[in-house]
């Protein structure tokens, strides 16, 4: 399916159910939060360009790893050759991409994606300086192997136009809060255009656009962990799934009573 005809499949989703646009064309807004091949995350990288081969050798190794303890030592190594400057330098770049967005939801989208810049890379700094946590010696999801194979293939891409540096760097955190972590690529309270959030509920992490997204060439989707949403996620919907919740616990328990 081609990228504009996922697009407008997500922009007809927004305008129905999100009761109002963002002051940006919806379909332009989430290709941003989806796909990081879309747009640019810094200007030109400082420092040594990436080498295309160097990094097809490094997402080899990541799909050789046996366990996510593994992984994280390939993840950590990769992005040691970062500096916050380059965090920086994603960060102010996505800044510059979204600018027209109006205040409220630009601020809001924002604040995800410096969770996921600065928030992933402090996690991951944390994690593999102190060691193995839970679950660390299990393997990773086995979308891990396609996952790998996109990043050498979008670098590859990316480095005929320019240096795909912050491109890897993306994609490494992703890969370290996918894999590493089994969280969503975009953390809980992501929004999108319309209302709706990334969101979590009983264990279960939740996207309402996660299903539209599989084919769009480089995207993050098909390799999160998250679901499709099977009703909105506005953030209202987790008081009503509370009260629904309760309403079930409790005509269960009148059910089973045996008093």
């Amino acid at each position: 399916m081609r990228l504009n005809t996922i697009l407008e499949r997500i922009r007809r989703l927004f305008d129905r159910k999100g009761g109002g646009r963002p002051g940006a064309d919806p379909g332009e807004v989430c290709s941003l939060i989806i796909d990081p091949f879309a747009g640019d995350l810094g200007e030109e990288a400082s420092g040594r360009p990436a080498s295309v081969e160097a990094i097809r050798m490094a997402c080899r190794r990541m799909q050789g790893a046996a366990t996510r303890e593994e992984l994280l030592r390939i993840i950590a190594g990769e992005v040691g050759a970062y500096h916050l400057h380059d965090l920086e330098q994603m960060n102010a770049g996505f800044e510059r991409k979204v600018c027209h967005l109006p205040e409220g939801y630009r601020d809001r989208l924002l604040a995800s994606v410096r969770e996921e810049i600065f928030g992933a890379h402090h996690r991951l700094v944390l994690l593999s300086r102190n060691g193995a946590g839970p679950g660390m010696d299990e393997p990773p999801d086995p979308r891990l192997s396609a996952y790998a194979a996109m990043v050498a293939e979008a670098c590859a891409a990316k480095a005929r136009e320019k240096d795909p540096r912050y491109l890897y760097l993306k994609y490494l955190l992703s890969a370290f809060t996918m894999f590493v972590l089994a969280e969503p690529a975009h953390p809980v309270g992501t929004p999108f255009p319309g209302g709706q959030v990334v969101d979590e509920w009983e264990g279960t992490y939740l996207c309402p656009v996660r299903d539209m997204a599989d084919d769009v060439p480089y995207a993050l989707c098909p390799y999160c962990p998250a679901v499709q949403s099977t009703e909105p996620t506005f953030p209202e919907m987790r008081a009503r799934r509370l009260e629904r919740r309760r309403r079930e616990n409790l005509a269960n328990y009148w059910t089973n009573y045996k008093g």
